[in-house]
Order: structure tokens, then sequence, then C-alpha cells
């Protein structure tokens, strides 16, 4: 397997699989300058196996917090024909290690269980602090972040990226 950036010649595709997921009755055009805009910010990440495209996701950079730096991870996703098989562990694992964790926070929406972040420390923010009924926000920080999260309301937790 491979773990890296996306091809600008690749995103289309991305996009494309995305859209199956996520449209939110929008169409294929209005989903692609939607998700473009995360560009400016983020880099997109796949793991490849034997030449294809398994699975992918982005990470994106934030406004800081204080002196450390906050992350958001969107648009993990693995083709229906690769579920099951490791490869979102295996995208997230490396995608994980490109970030200084000790100094920064990761937050990340999720539509599945939670339990599937909460492997690679993912916490689940209380009721009062999630933006979202559809997704959960979860966040990945040390436990000094953690409490500065949970006793400073919504003001840190970032909108649905």
């Amino acid at each position: 397997m491979i773990f890296r950036q996306s091809k600008q010649e690749e995103i289309e595709s991305l996009f494309r699989e995305g859209f199956k997921v996520w449209n939110k009755d929008r169409t294929f055009e209005q989903y692609c300058s939607a998700n473009s805009k995360e560009d400016a910010y983020g880099t997109r990440y796949i793991l490849e196996d034997k030449g294809e495209i398994v699975s992918s996701l982005i990470l994106l950079e934030l406004k800081n917090i204080g002196d450390k730096k906050v992350y958001g991870i969107g648009s993990v996703l693995t083709s229906p024909a690769c579920k099951n098989r490791g490869y979102a562990t295996e995208l997230l694992k490396n995608c994980i290690q490109q970030i200084n964790i000790r100094d920064a926070l990761v937050f990340l929406y999720s539509e599945v269980a939670p339990a599937f972040y909460e492997r690679f420390g993912f916490r689940t923010l209380p009721p009062g602090l999630q933006r979202e009924t559809d997704s959960i926000c979860m966040v990945l920080c040390d436990d000094d972040m953690w409490s500065l999260l949970i006793n400073n309301g919504m003001e840190l937790i970032p909108v649905h990226f």
C-alpha cells in the first residue's frame, strides 16, 4: 500500500466518489465547487493499493487555538468495493503521523459509529458542544486542550467543514 498526496488529475474522481455519499441534493458541479474551496487550506491524501485508489481524505489546516495548531480531517471515504479491509484505518494512521499531535488538535465530523475513530484516540465532544444533528464532532488532543474545549463552549469548536 502507498500513502501519498493526491495528484491534481485524481481530484475529479475523488469528488465523484464523495458526491455519491455527500451530494446533499446538489448537482455534481455544485458539490465540486463547494469541496474545491477546501483545497486552499487542505491537502488531500489517498491510500493506493495495486495502482488503485482505495481510500481518501482531506487534512485541513484550521485557525490555531492559542499556540496549538488545529486541523480538521474530512471526507474520509473508502470505495464500497474496498470496505472492511483496513484501508481507512491505514490512511488515518498515516495522516495522523503527519501531525505533531502533542502541539495540535484534530477535529472531525463523523457519520459512522464513533468507536471507529476512538481507536485513534479521538474523543466525542459532549452533547452541548455538538453543532450538527447528522454527524458527531470528535477531537484528538491532550487532556489540557480537552479541558479547555469543554470549558469554553462552542466558540472553539469549528463549524462542520
